[in-house]
This record gives C-alpha cells, structure tokens and sequence, in this order.
C-alpha cells in the first residue's frame, strides 16, 4: 500500500479509538462509554476523509446528505425503514434525526463500496456488469452490517422500533438506498480511509453482538 506518512499514523488512530470504546463497554463502563458515541463517529469520520482527502468528490456530499435525508423522510413519515425514534444517545438532531448520522452514512456507503469494487475488479466483466455487481456487493454487506448494529443501537438506546422485532422494509432499504448510491456515475470506487473504517466498526458491532455488555 503506497500511504504517505501523514496517512499512516490515521488506520492506527481510529482502531485505538475503537477498541478503547468497545474495550470499555465490554469492561462495564458502557453508560459512560456510549455518552460519546457521537463524538467517536465525528472523529472516526473526519479521520477517514482526511485519509482520502486528495481524492476527495462530491459523493461525499451525496452520502452525507443523502443519507441523513433518508433518515428524516423515514422519521417523519414511517417511510423507507419503517416505524422509529432516535433517542438521545447520537448528539443533537434536527427533524428527529441526530446530525451525526451523515458520518454513519459516509462510511457505510464509501467502505463497502471501496471493497465491492476492489472484489468485483478481480473478475473479467464488461464495465457496466461490474458496476452492477459493485452496486449489488456493496448493499448486500452494507445490509448485513446493519443486522449486527440494530441489536446493538437498541440496547444502546441509539434508537427504538415501535414494535418489538425490527421490520424487514429497514433492511430492504438499507440495501435499496446502497444500491441506488453505487448506480451514480463516478470514475472511482477507492475509498481507503472509509474502506478501513468500516471494518473497524464491522468488529466493533460482532463484538458487542457476540458477548453481554450493559448499558
């Protein structure tokens, strides 16, 4: 991997960041931990871009808004993932959805698309079979995450369904609005800084699924 040396000080930043977080909660200090979850993906975030600065691009902004936009039509109206509330745990929000989530966004969306396209390239496909495939990987393992961030986000009380299990439309739209983002034109997929992010919070979620932690 051909990093700067301003890159490389940065991987190593956000896994510290991380593993303090989830080493934490683990330990018993989750109600303390969890106050500065929005601070973590804010910081988690700004690293990341930073990483790919030189190669920054207005999907940033599309992944960013986008998403946080997705959001407020489904807080308001039920649309999309179905019926729910943000708690208080991700900062301040505007229109019911906390403003952090953009970062949340960001990441999920640039990270596995950076891996869906690094996949995908390793097969003999004309270009727009690839960008299908790309688009298809990538809301496939997005959506997969998302089933291992909901138990979490639940006890955590990041947010709540009402209802007691979380509907199917959430995950089909997880995958639909991927799907969507990674069909907009653009001349790359690299996105390193979110591509490491998003497998560092990838073990941050299957570890706090795989042993008992408190809120």
């Amino acid at each position: 991997m051909n990093w700067t040396s301003s890159q490389r000080w940065i991987p190593i930043a956000m896994a510290m960041l991380n593993a303090v977080g989830v080493a934490g909660i683990l330990l018993g200090y989750g109600e303390r931990i969890l106050q500065f979850t929005a601070l973590n993906l804010l910081i988690s975030g700004l690293l990341a871009m930073a990483f790919d600065w030189n190669q920054r691009s207005w999907l940033w902004w599309l992944a960013i808004l986008g998403g946080w936009g997705a959001e407020c039509l489904g807080v308001q109206t039920g649309l999309l993932f179905g019926h729910y509330a943000y708690g208080h745990g991700l900062g301040p929000k505007f229109a019911g959805v906390p403003l952090i989530l953009g970062s949340l966004w960001f990441v999920m969306l640039l990270g596995f698309g950076h891996w869906a396209g690094i996949w995908v390239a390793r097969f003999g496909w004309t270009p727009r079979t690839r960008k299908m495939m790309t688009a298809i990987v990538a809301a496939t393992w997005m959506m997969v995450l998302d089933v291992f961030i909901e138990p979490v986000a639940i006890q955590a009380g990041w947010w709540n369904w009402n209802g007691i299990d979380v509907p199917w439309t959430n995950y089909a739209s997880w995958w639909g609005l991927a799907f969507l983002f990674h069909l907009v034109p653009k001349t790359s997929t690299e996105s390193r800084g979110a591509g490491i992010l998003v497998l560092i919070f990838a073990a941050f979620f299957i570890l706090l699924n795989t042993f008992q932690w408190t809120a």
